[in-house]
């Protein structure tokens, strides 16, 4: 899929409302009836406390994953507003004794990594593991939760800026042949070295394995910057770059790229050469009621319809390939496991990351700092 420009229907007016809602202090909910299980060793009802990014991602959280799941099993379920804050905050409640949370929301995949090596995010259980397993793709689930949130880190130009758009993350890189000022997010290191690592010929199939170069992968970067623009650091600030026009071209996530080709007309937005990057559902360590924490993992899985029905609504990919059936085509083709999208990109290696991380984050401040 070479370029794709086309309406979204995002699908967010419940979402907006809910969000009135959440300001109003209304996003908690309280269920009733049935049989609440997963108590703590008091026999005391589960009241479980979720982490989230805010709106509209906590209200659509709420609509369609929470509130279909205290229909069906009674439980409590307060959602609170943490957004980029979970390992931080993690090691702050930890070294307090003090755990105020038991699920993490769409957890990006480099700090889930951080997180369970930590120790700071629970283990999946075995039993768990074997029942989510036969519904998600094996790259889905994971020893300490499964995907969520899914998006592709792609590339995006304004063809009504320069001569010739870059149609892969290759061309992206080469500043001579496609001249233009570029972006790239400036708070995930791990994300722009793997992105340089394509471009200097390493096969996205084999990111997930491969040990990055690092001089040789920041030494591309600084091509890269040398072409200048402003680095963004938060979706909203990738979108307004693009849109008005502060820069030409760049990399961001895959779904504010579609939102700003819907009033952009000649923004050209490719798949090829880019990053496969989940976030992901966790457990906290010390919860307790993790046992109802895993089960709400586990109904997030083996529940398709409400998995698409939250995608759509955001815009982000979800793990289950039967929620594709629920997706409308035209949202489909915009999202990272739609089968097009899938193929072309690369997943990163994150355990590299985890083991490199104080070295490749020292020298990205230098870099950013440069």
């Amino acid at each position: 899929m070479k370029s794709k420009k086309i309406q979204r229907r995002l699908g967010l007016g419940s979402v907006v409302t809910l969000g009135l809602a959440a300001s109003m202090g209304l996003v908690s909910c309280s269920g009733s009836g049935g049989d609440a299980g997963g108590g703590n060793e008091s026999g005391e009802k589960a009241s479980l406390v979720i982490a989230s990014w805010g709106d509209p991602f906590t209200s659509a959280t709420q609509e369609f994953l929470v509130d279909p799941f205290v229909e069906e099993t009674g439980y409590d379920v307060q959602i609170v507003d943490a957004p980029g804050k979970y390992v931080a905050s993690l090691e702050s409640q930890q070294q307090a004794n003090n755990i105020e949370w038991d699920l993490l929301d769409s957890t990006s995949a480099p700090d889930a990594y951080i997180a369970y090596d930590k120790g700071l995010i629970q283990e999946m259980p075995a039993d768990v593991k074997e029942r989510v397993s036969e519904v998600l793709p094996e790259d889905a689930v994971t020893d300490f939760g499964i995907t969520w949130s899914i998006l592709g880190y792609i590339t995006a130009c304004n063809a009504a800026a320069v001569d010739a758009c870059p149609q892969n993350t290759t061309e992206m890189f080469d500043v001579e042949q496609f001249p233009g000022s570029r972006t790239s997010i400036s708070t995930s290191p791990l994300v722009n070295l793997s992105l340089a690592e394509v471009a200097s010929g390493v096969d996205v199939n084999d990111l997930a394995t491969h040990d990055i170069d690092i001089d040789r992968a920041f030494a591309k970067l600084e091509e890269f910057k040398a072409a200048g623009g402003t680095w963004w650091g938060s979706g909203d600030q990738y979108m307004q770059v693009l849109s008005t026009n502060e820069v030409d071209m760049g990399f961001g996530y895959s779904g504010r790229s579609y939102a700003v080709a819907e009033d952009m007309e000649n923004l050209e937005v490719n798949w090829e050469g880019g990053l496969y990057n989940p976030g992901f559902w966790n457990v906290v360590e010390g919860s307790k009621h993790s046992e109802a924490a895993w089960e709400f993992v586990e109904w997030i899985a083996t529940h398709p319809e409400a998995a698409a029905n939250w995608g759509q609504a955001l815009g982000y990919s979800v793990p289950n390939p039967e929620s594709f059936d629920y997706i409308e085509p035209d949202v489909a083709e915009t999202l990272a496991d739609f089968p097009d999208n899938r193929k072309q990109l690369g997943s990163m290696n994150f355990n590299w990351y985890v083991e490199n991380y104080q070295e490749v984050n020292d020298r990205w401040q230098e870099f950013l700092r440069g």
